[in-house]
């Protein structure tokens, strides 16, 4: 989303262009534009009957707003807060959680498939010091259930009435623990090498446009493929009599140069 000054100038902007709000971060009129756009944006794109993104619903809480931002650009929002759920398990049994919810996560359509979406939610992740399984989401959207499953294989979970979706994995502290090592450490690993992060992002923006220009090689290939071998079905149909004379004209010239050079040794 395209605006008319950088964002830069109306909030703080860290390394990796992602912006870290809370409740309590001091309002300004072009951060309020920036925010009602996007959340406008967010529900229009999710079909939703509200924003549920908005200056209003967001500042003087205890939620928190995650902002990836380049130059004049605002590519994507995550908003997060916790909320007091209860849970339905396949027994009937009820329990009473407050997990920290996943409840606003759009990327700007112009700048989708570019690993800006991954990149907004592993930020979210090393701040919060969660696992992905640790969330709850609220009404996540397909292309939401979609990416957990790819990048997380977060899949199974059984539907509640209050439309949040709470993975089976939450309740499992095991492989909760192992996870949590392993971005401990990914984290320590990019604190001390910042090059690294921004490899990685080159990374994850490049992948994309490789896989478009390959994709762009194969329909050339298949078009060539295509054209040679119709060449051949209208060659195949001809008479012996129409085959191209250039072709026998190019074998006389090659026949001739032989029996000259054979000549000449003589």
């Amino acid at each position: 989303m395209q605006f008319n000054f950088y964002l830069s100038k109306c909030m703080t902007v860290n390394e990796n262009g992602i912006t870290i709000l809370n409740g309590n971060y001091k309002r300004n009129p072009q951060l309020d534009v920036v925010i009602t756009i996007m959340g406008e944006a967010s529900a229009l794109a999710q079909n939703l009957k509200q924003v549920i993104t908005s200056p209003i619903r967001f500042f003087q809480t205890d939620q928190k707003l995650y902002i990836k931002s380049e130059g004049k650009q605002c590519l994507g929002i995550l908003k997060i807060g916790r909320k007091n759920l209860f849970h339905r398990d396949l027994n009937g049994v009820i329990k009473e959680i407050q997990p920290l919810c996943v409840l606003d996560f759009y990327v700007h359509e112009s700048v989708q498939r570019k690993g800006i979406g991954k990149e907004l939610f592993e930020e979210m992740l090393r701040q919060e010091v969660l696992t992905p399984e640790k969330l709850a989401y609220d009404r996540p959207s397909p292309k939401l259930l979609g990416f957990l499953k790819k990048y997380y294989n977060l899949q199974n979970y059984i539907p509640q009435n209050n439309n949040y979706v709470i993975y089976s994995q939450y309740f499992d502290n095991k492989q909760t623990n192992v996870f949590q090592q392993q971005l401990t450490q990914q984290t320590h690993q990019q604190q001390q090498n910042p090059q690294l992060v921004n490899q990685q992002r080159i990374q994850q923006q490049q992948t994309p446009q490789k896989m478009d220009q390959l994709d762009q090689m194969m329909q050339q290939m298949s078009l060539e493929s295509k054209q040679q071998y119709s060449q051949y079905q209208k060659s195949k149909g001809q008479p012996p009599w129409a085959t191209d004379q250039k072709q026998y004209q190019n074998m006389y010239q090659t026949t001739t140069g032989l029996m000259s050079a054979q000549i000449h040794k003589k």
